[in-house]
């Protein structure tokens, strides 16, 4: 709620309408100034043509308001500009996305407040353990009080919320599960679904609120499903699990190749050559050597896919 109340109004321009000045801010019809973050400069490339970082590496401040006014007056249509107040005070504001009018936001203060009004006795039964935020995305994990046993080691399940105000991702509600022993995380889709997944739209309240209490109300039995996946995956061997791990994430673009690398380190490491380990070798390298909350997202989502795919014994 503190974040939201730093948002200013959208504002949708023309795009013809739009200046660079020297200084690498985007001017507004009405005299606004606003500072880019690095989403805002993404969008801008894609919307122009450009690759910023290349083409004004070496060039002047008016080299580069030259070039991009140029691309502004002959791009048609307008822009839905999304930004942030300025704390430095060095602009009217920080654009931090450039999206088309029609993009419709569920904020995150919206999911709040229906949790808040309309879902605290169901909450109350979780704790939140983790609120990460970057410029595109922002996540929140939490996890349930009553934890599993799963030969020994405590297991609580529990969801992790992803959300995009500024068009990065839809709204998705995943299963989660927190492994006490290392902090890891693990995704898990029961039956191939998310528990929840909306795109940006448009959505009244009442809607939003029913979205979310059925997406919450339906994981534990979610958990019986993917708590039977995991006992069987501790008792299936795998031959050579370095392989099973570049099987896993090889072809994600999201996963960088050092981080695959450093899986399969682990995997050989730790010993444990089961399904189960092959996830916790990702889930471990996701949590304790990344730091980026996107590519924890993959890597736990991806790892919750080869658990769902563990066979029951026969």
């Amino acid at each position: 709620m503190q974040r939201s109340g730093e948002m200013l109004p959208d504002q949708v321009v023309h795009v013809a309408d739009l200046r660079m000045t020297t200084e690498g801010h985007i001017e507004l019809p009405g005299g606004l100034r606003y500072r880019l973050n690095d989403v805002a400069v993404r969008h801008l490339s894609a919307a122009l043509g450009l690759r910023w970082n290349r083409w004004f590496a070496s060039a002047s401040g008016e080299e580069r308001a030259e070039e991009i006014n140029r691309r502004f007056s002959r791009t048609p249509g307008e822009k839905k500009i999304r930004a942030w107040m300025d704390r430095d005070g060095q602009a009217d504001g920080i654009a931090r996305a450039f999206l088309a009018p029609s993009f419709t936001p569920i904020d995150d203060h919206r999911i709040f407040e229906r949790v808040g009004t309309m879902m605290k006795g169901l909450i109350d039964e979780y704790l939140f353990t983790a609120v990460q935020f970057t410029d595109s995305t922002t996540h929140y994990t939490a996890v349930h009080q009553e934890p599993f046993d799963l030969d020994g080691e405590q297991l609580y399940p529990g969801f992790h919320l992803r959300n995009s105000e500024v068009g990065a991702s839809a709204l998705s509600l995943d299963d989660m599960w927190l492994r006490l022993a290392c902090l890891n995380g693990l995704m898990v889709r029961v039956g191939g679904k998310r528990s929840l997944y909306r795109t940006h739209r448009a959505i009244e309240d009442d809607q939003l609120a029913a979205a979310l209490v059925i997406a919450v109300g339906r994981l534990p039995e979610r958990w019986t499903a993917s708590f039977a996946w995991m006992q069987s995956a501790k008792r299936i061997i795998v031959p050579h699990p370095d392989d099973a791990v570049a099987a896993i994430l090889g072809d994600s673009a999201e996963v960088p190749k050092a981080l695959l690398e450093e899986a399969q380190r682990v995997v050989l490491r730790d010993g444990d050559i089961t399904r189960f380990g092959v996830v916790q070798a990702i889930t471990l390298v996701a949590h304790q050597t990344n730091k980026d909350p996107d590519v924890r997202f993959a890597m736990e989502r991806l790892a919750g896919d080869y658990l769902a795919a563990t066979p029951f014994p026969t």
